[in-house]
């Protein structure tokens, strides 16, 4: 086999090898989707005076979970598209909310 034909070889198969890990990434969990629902419905309501605060907190927020606003609104768009998922989602927030309640992280 010539040099460059194998080369051209290793190197498809590195690229498909690449685009197979790029395609398989994981999107983001449900568990992960509702605390950054509630946690910016949080700092909505806290800091809806001050968007210089609302801005950090939920980028903060973002930051905390590993997730970009883009992904969160990507992935949120995928739950609205399903009546039924759209509902055992805003269940799952509700009961997150209940918790964070409980637990005197918010009042």
């Amino acid at each position: 086999m010539k040099p460059v034909k194998r080369n051209s070889k290793i190197l498809l198969l590195l690229f498909l090898t690449l685009l197979c890990f790029a395609c398989s990434k994981e999107k983001v969990s449900e568990e992960v989707l509702v605390k950054v629902y509630v946690e910016n419905v949080i700092a909505d309501k806290t800091y809806a005076h001050n968007s210089d605060s609302l801005r950090i907190h939920k980028g903060a927020v973002f930051k905390k979970y590993e997730l970009t606003e883009k992904e969160f609104e990507v992935e949120l768009g995928k739950y609205s598209q399903d009546k039924d998922r759209w509902a055992r989602f805003f269940k799952k927030a509700n009961d997150y909310l209940e918790e964070l309640k409980k637990s005197n992280a918010i009042n």
